[in-house]
């Protein structure tokens, strides 16, 4: 009986000490899954911020584009006038010469 009492506590002292090593191992394994899901964050924190400046970039460009078609309409619109008075102005010589 002597000889399964050693036994039985050399069993329990692996047990316990399986057990600190099982917890140990949860435990950095908690702490590895905490930093990649600050990592992930992040991530989507940048992609966020990336989206949005590219948002921004393109309401620019679609500002300028505007910009630029409403000053092309508007020289369109000036020529146009210019072309009529230009028109006008032929039809009377025309009419003052004959």
């Amino acid at each position: 009986m002597q000889n399964r009492n050693p036994n039985r506590n050399q069993m329990m002292n692996n047990s316990s000490s399986n057990s600190k090593s099982e917890e140990e191992f949860i435990a950095k394994l908690s702490a590895l899954g905490s930093v990649i899901q600050t990592i992930g964050g992040v991530m989507s924190t940048a992609a966020s911020l990336l989206a949005l400046q590219k948002f921004q970039q393109d309401i620019l460009l679609e500002e300028e584009e505007e910009n630029l078609s409403s000053d092309s309409d508007n020289r369109i619109g000036a020529l146009e006038n210019q072309i009529q008075y230009l028109m006008k102005e032929i039809e009377e010589l025309k009419r003052g010469k004959r």
